[in-house]
């Protein structure tokens, strides 16, 4: 896979004809350009941390080999906003014209901030997100309901951010304890694992990709 430096982000565009599946990574709080005061900078290179998919995609695994992964990256360590859709729009416009990024099989997922952030961008997107993945979410505001046709998969561990939310949060989101297989698609996962390994585990998942790859 080649990798494309884009301004904020990091694109990876997988080889042979499109149309692609695109796979957009939202980063934790830390992973951002730089701290909450806008010092201390870091590297684009940061939102690769924890076997993310773009480390996935920067190691050429096969897990993210049919994917066009885009990997956008905050100024600051904040949380991300509807706002924010807006520029990660601008980056997947660009995917899809030229790069053949499949506009029906857009997945927007993300980790710890990120992962509730993915709820936040999907409700303010000019795009319609076929599918949100969140990895162990970080969960302390009220979450936007994605539209009914939207799949959702969740994963958490045993020390996911704002855990005590984790039961307004399911119902915010129509979930339901047995939910697992519903004709809605609404998954939720448990992993017995701390908040980076839930991070490392639920990106190594094969048959997470395999499901992300059908169109909905």
């Amino acid at each position: 896979m080649g990798r494309k430096t884009e301004s904020r982000s990091l694109m990876y565009v997988p080889s042979g004809p499109g149309p692609h599946p695109v796979l957009c990574f939202l980063h934790g709080v830390g992973e951002a350009a730089a701290d909450r005061e806008g010092r201390q900078p870091q590297l684009l290179s940061k939102v690769l941390e924890h076997r993310s998919p773009g480390w996935h995609a920067e190691n050429a695994t096969p897990l993210v080999s049919r994917f066009l992964v885009i990997c956008p990256q905050l100024g600051r360590q904040r949380r991300w906003e509807p706002a924010d859709a807006e520029w990660v729009d601008a980056l997947v416009s660009h995917a899809i014209r030229d790069h053949g990024g499949d506009q029906s099989r857009l997945v927007l997922t993300g980790f710890s901030y990120g992962g509730e952030g993915t709820f936040q961008l999907a409700g303010a997107s000019k795009f319609r997100w076929s599918t949100i993945w969140a990895v162990d979410p970080a969960i302390q505001r009220t979450t936007p309901r994605p539209a009914a046709d939207v799949r959702v998969w969740i994963h958490y561990g045993n020390q996911q951010p704002g855990r005590e939310n984790m039961v307004a949060f399911r119902e915010d989101l129509g979930l339901e304890p047995s939910s697992e297989n519903n004709a809605a698609q609404r998954l939720v996962t448990e992993l017995d694992e701390d908040h980076v390994g839930t991070c490392v585990a639920a990106y190594a998942t094969a048959e997470v990709y395999d499901w992300l790859v059908l169109r909905p």
